[in-house]
């Protein structure tokens, strides 16, 4: 099963590399990448099942949301695994964006990434903590809550964002709650960053538009 790791921190890269052999992956089919052209070149070469990328290994570069939405939307059959690189918050949880895009940390539980991984890894069989179906359902928000998280990144308060849309000041924290509870945390900075990732690495957080 042909995987790429494009991450720096050579540890990163370690811990992947033993994490994939102890599950069935040879150590000839994990290949690494160091830039979006060099990604490119070799999702287009290998056709990989996995990428593991860092998010620290492509934001810099020039263009880099046009470029790293060209390589997710040339292979829909592969799963991009992607690192938010933040730091001094933590979000152990994770977020399929796309079917084929999920964005997590480093601060991944090992459990977690096993359930995520399950169909692409000959693992042993899972423990009882593992048994349980992860939802694998796209982040979606509604029209409503769309507006207002684009309104609360910002800058805008709740009576602020009450008075423009003419809500309650109640239905706005109401609303902020449903955003909170579908991106996973309560940590305002890891909302905004998710919402700017997802913005670069597609074409943004899915809205129900009903």
């Amino acid at each position: 099963m042909p995987t790429i790791i494009m991450d720096s921190c050579s540890y990163t890269r370690l811990g992947l590399t033993d994490y994939l052999t102890s599950n069935g992956v040879k150590k000839r089919q994990i290949n690494a990448a160091t830039d979006i052209d060099n990604l490119h070149e070799k999702c287009t070469r290998l056709k990989p099942s996995l990428v593991f990328i860092n998010e620290d290994c492509f934001i810099h570069e020039s263009n880099a949301t046009e470029r790293i939405k060209r390589v997710i939307s040339l292979h829909p059959d592969t799963l991009f695994f992607i690192f938010m690189a933040i730091t001094n918050v933590h979000f152990d949880d994770y977020l399929y964006v796309r079917k084929n895009v999920i964005i997590s940390s480093k601060s991944i539980k090992p459990e977690t990434m096993n359930q995520l991984l399950s169909h692409y890894l000959e693992r042993k069989p899972a423990t009882r903590s593992e048994k349980t179906t992860l939802d694998q359902t796209p982040v979606t928000l509604s029209q409503t809550e769309s507006n207002m998280l684009r309104m609360w990144m910002s800058g805008q308060g709740t009576i602020q964002i009450s008075d423009q849309m003419q809500i309650k000041a109640k239905t706005v924290s109401s609303h902020k709650g449903n955003i909170k509870r579908k991106i996973k945390t309560h940590n305002k900075q890891i909302i905004y960053h998710v919402v700017r990732l997802t913005d670069t690495l597609t074409s943004g957080i899915f809205v129900n538009s009903r």
